[in-house]
């Protein structure tokens, strides 16, 4: 893989090192929600969910739909899920099988 495709890399998932954005994102992997239903669920006020919906669509990750005030956020592509959830098994599966180190 060439500099340019590692780098298109790392700026798309450089948003995933906020913890609150990957909640953002489990929290519609059953699908379509809005910004009250999204806070309600991450635990976080509906202000900084906003802010944090913003980066997650203007870096391509959502779709989202107005109705009347109300505006509602879904996962853009289904490979989203798919990766987050690889993420875990190799987070997972790297915390587990890890050596603990003595200090």
């Amino acid at each position: 893989m060439d500099q340019a495709s590692c780098l298109t890399i790392s700026e798309f998932i450089s948003v995933l090192s906020n913890p609150y954005r990957v909640r953002i994102l489990c929290a519609l992997f059953d699908g379509e929600k809005n910004v009250s239903d999204i806070a309600r669920q991450v635990g976080l006020p509906s202000a900084h969910v906003s802010s944090h919906l913003r980066i997650l669509y203007d870096r391509g990750y959502l779709e989202r739909r107005r109705e009347w005030k109300q505006v509602f956020y879904s996962l853009r592509l289904p490979q989203v899920q798919k990766f987050l959830e690889l993420a875990f098994e190799l987070a997972r599966d790297n915390s587990t099988s890890s050596p603990m180190v003595s200090h």
